[in-house]
């Protein structure tokens, strides 16, 4: 399947997953991220589930990883619409939050980070595949964003689904991920 029709896909999995399953391929994933190594690790990059999309929960994550490691900071993205970038901003209790156009929850404003700051970014996204490829909703904001990253930020995906075996098409700016967390397993690349 080309990207279109993988996203279509996809999309209709997740539409499809009951309330419990959803509720339980969560819990999974998060219990799944108990076998990463956070030693090291001050600053991830978080996103905020869209509502509706049926996306994974970070906001679960983000409490396991608390109660982990008390130390580690946040940042969430927020959307420049004028040239479709990602600023990082830090992601505080009291950083206000607004829902954007198209119904992506952002900081209203706050402290901006840089990105050679960040040590892990978790990544949304529609499937991946073997090769550690991810497909996300297609505007490329997230390929921008960790073109500019260091090169050993971990970049980890998380999806209810098990991977493609091999997209049919990878473009020349794609970044593939360094992991991915299932609900059944750590996939690394």
């Amino acid at each position: 399947m080309n990207k279109k029709e993988l996203r279509k896909a996809y999309i209709e999995k997740r539409r499809n997953l009951l309330p419990d399953e959803f509720e339980f391929l969560n819990n999974s994933i998060v219990n799944r991220f108990e076998g990463l190594n956070l030693d090291g690790i001050k600053l991830i990059h978080l996103f905020y589930p869209i509502a509706g999309k049926h996306e994974f929960n970070s906001l679960l994550l983000k409490e396991n990883f608390k109660r982990r490691n008390p130390d580690i900071k946040y940042v969430l993205p927020r959307i420049d619409h004028k040239d479709n970038s990602l600023t990082n901003i830090l992601w505080e209790d009291d950083t206000p939050l607004a829902m954007n156009n198209w119904g992506i929850t952002e900081p209203e404003y706050g402290t901006e980070i840089a990105m050679h700051a960040i040590d892990m970014i978790v990544l949304p996204l529609l499937a991946f595949d073997e090769q550690g490829n991810r497909l996300g909703y297609g505007k490329g904001f997230y390929d921008r964003f960790l073109s500019g990253c260091r090169a050993d930020a971990i970049k980890a995906g998380v999806s209810y689904f098990a991977p493609e075996n091999k997209f049919e098409e990878v473009d020349a700016f794609d970044i593939p991920l360094d992991i991915c967390i299932t609900p059944e397993k750590i996939w690394r690349f």
